[in-house]
């Protein structure tokens, strides 16, 4: 059975150790100086010496932007999204969008954890089994869907490496529906995040 091609970025669903994923998010703040769109899924960074302001309007959140295909400076994924830092408590918050539109200050809810594992799709070229376990970046990351608010992101199969990039694969994930083969999902885990990298904590 062919897997449906449904690029929507990543998706958490538990952690290292074995434990399912609780929810849990660092607020962070989307500047209307932003010009680039922010989409459940995507992966984030911060903004700190990339764009200006660094915070939000009252000065207590830090800024977040977009990052590039490949980009090693990773902060986590964004998830959630409200005009308020309380997202995480207010229903009608959480209602008011499914994505950070461009130049829009919003709340973005970001997934920081680097223990968390992720489920994403490859970008339609076929990994071989001997292939699980390599290391590749996100491709598509910087685009998404208007309408359901998911990113665009997928696996990019062309730039596996046995060394360092954005995620490593884990393995296929196993589901019914879901197969080796094109638009494949696999659960990955960052191995490029800020949280993980010592001199970055240190400077």
């Amino acid at each position: 059975m062919a897997n449906a091609d449904r690029p929507r970025g990543l998706t958490p669903i538990r952690h290292m150790n074995g434990s399912p994923w609780n929810g849990a998010m660092e607020i962070y703040y989307h500047s209307t100086a932003n010009g680039v769109a922010v989409y459940k899924g995507s992966i984030v960074q911060s903004d700190v010496g990339l764009a200006a302001p660094s915070s939000d309007p009252l000065g207590i959140y830090a800024c977040v932007v977009m990052a590039t295909d490949a980009d090693a400076d990773v902060l986590g994924v964004a998830w959630a999204f409200g005009k308020t830092p309380q997202l995480m408590t207010r229903v009608d918050d959480l209602a008011a969008a499914n994505y950070c539109p461009l130049s829009t200050g919003m709340y973005i809810g970001v997934i920081t954890d680097p223990s968390v594992v992720y489920l994403i799709q490859d970008d339609g070229t076929t990994l071989t089994a001997a292939q699980i376990g390599l290391n590749t970046d996100v491709v598509s990351n910087t685009s998404g869907s208007t309408v359901t608010g998911r990113s665009s992101g997928e696996l990019e199969q062309g730039s596996l490496v046995a060394t360092t990039a954005q995620l490593r694969i884990l393995r296929v994930h196993n589901r019914p529906d879901n197969e080796l083969g094109a638009w494949c999902d696999y659960e990955v885990v960052f191995n490029e995040n800020i949280f993980k990298d010592a001199d970055y904590l240190t400077t």
